[in-house]
């Protein structure tokens, strides 16, 4: 008995019906198979076929950007833009050869090689880990110019490139100069620099944020401070026909999903002149400091900043302002004055504040005739005029019992 017939008898006595032989395939089926399998095949190529032309309309477009822009392809994906804007002519009404002075405002550093301003644009405005950075924009001023490079990334995989090329412009003499830069740009760019798994540049690099100098001299003066606030008020210059930064990452997305550059080039002109109006304005800024009523600066801020790093510098601007300050000025200069070793001076102007009810004031006088004038009588009607509190009772007491042993003394 062969093999299949056994089988076949198990089968039976198991109750399951035996299979019937295997029939050959028809011709008819197999052609139909043959035909199936060349269908997929097409269809494989017509695929092939569509991810090239995807491919080669992606080159074509960023060949077309890098032309409009008249930039160079660095890397693949990563477009360089250089341009040069010479000393000469003006930016509103600040005239450009103010720069070939370079800028120095209280604080910075005199061991700076040079200045380089910087401005990003972004994929989003709340900063994160998600947030990139596709345009970064540094300019240097020349003898002659303001050099400025932007690196603009065409797509996700470019970063590397960018992040590298951003590093190799930089020294370690460098001053960094941004606006809003130390809140926003650095830190994101330090992120960036994380998840590429990089080194940051920026260590031992001063960093010079414009914003907080803006703030102290004008955030009295005008309603906000952002860039164009400072182009309007301080440097007379009125931008037109400019895409607002809000909008970069809506047109950087534009641009990788559809290859729709229009709003993309003027993402890349808006970087430009914010780059170009920080240079600008770091030296109106330094004029503002020296010219402050010319300016309408804040001179008791201006002051504060200035005493920071040179005492003398700012009792000087106080004393030749003393008609246009402010309360708070006046405090100050007394304070300086008093430290300068100039007591009768800030005792005039501890006197006329504390006419008009300064309880600081009187509480310096109080402490000026207890401890230095020696006139107890004149520190009672001093201490009598401050808060009835805690420290008060402990000034007046005090004093009560000088003045008591000083005529149990003379008795």
């Amino acid at each position: 008995m062969s093999v299949g017939s056994r089988l076949s008898r198990l089968q039976q006595q198991a109750g399951v019906a035996a299979r019937p032989p295997a029939s050959k395939p028809s011709i008819s089926t197999l052609r139909e198979k043959i035909a199936l399998l060349e269908s997929r095949g097409r269809a494989g190529k017509n695929r092939g076929h569509k991810a090239s032309d995807s491919t080669f309309n992606k080159c074509n477009n960023i060949l077309l950007l890098k032309d409009s822009l008249g930039g160079d392809l660095v890397a693949d994906g990563l477009i360089r833009i250089r341009r040069r804007f010479p000393l000469e002519g003006e930016l509103g009404s600040t005239a450009l050869n103010i720069l070939r002075e370079r800028p120095h405002l209280p604080g910075e550093s005199s061991n700076v090689h040079r200045n380089v301003y910087i401005d990003t644009e972004t994929t989003g405005l709340s900063g994160g880990s998600g947030t990139l950075a596709f345009l970064v924009g540094i300019a240097v001023v020349e003898t002659d110019a303001i050099a400025l490079t932007q690196f603009l990334m065409t797509g996700f995989s470019a970063e590397a490139a960018a992040l590298k090329a951003f590093t190799d412009c930089l020294t370690h003499d460098d001053q960094l100069v941004s606006y809003n830069g130390k809140s926003y740009d650095l830190p994101l760019l330090m992120t960036r620099f994380r998840m590429q798994a990089m080194q940051h540049p920026f260590d031992g690099l001063p960093h010079l944020d414009l914003l907080h100098p803006v703030r102290r001299l004008f955030s009295k003066r005008w309603n906000d401070c952002r860039l164009i606030t400072v182009e309007e008020n301080l440097l007379g210059f009125h931008r037109i026909d400019d895409l607002p930064g809000s909008e970069a990452p809506e047109a950087w997305f534009s641009y990788i999903r559809k290859g729709n550059d229009t709003k993309l080039i003027k993402v890349v002109e808006h970087n430009q002149q914010d780059i170009v109006s920080l240079a600008v304005a770091h030296s109106v800024l330094m004029q503002a400091t020296e010219q402050p009523v010319s300016f309408d600066v804040d001179l008791h801020a201006l002051a504060r900043w200035l005493s920071e790093h040179n005492e003398d510098h700012a009792r000087e601007l106080l004393q030749t302002h003393t008609e246009a300050l402010c309360d708070d000025g006046k405090r100050l200069l007394g304070h300086l004055l008093r430290r300068a070793g100039d007591w009768e001076q800030a005792i005039n102007i501890w006197e006329a504040l504390a006419a008009r009810g300064c309880m600081d004031s009187l509480e310096r006088l109080a402490k000026y005739h207890e401890h230095i004038s020696k006139d107890l009588d004149a520190a009672q009607r001093y201490c009598a005029g401050l808060p009835d509190d805690a420290a008060r009772e402990h000034r007046r007491s005090r004093i009560d019992s000088k003045i008591a042993s000083n005529a149990f003394r003379s008795i």
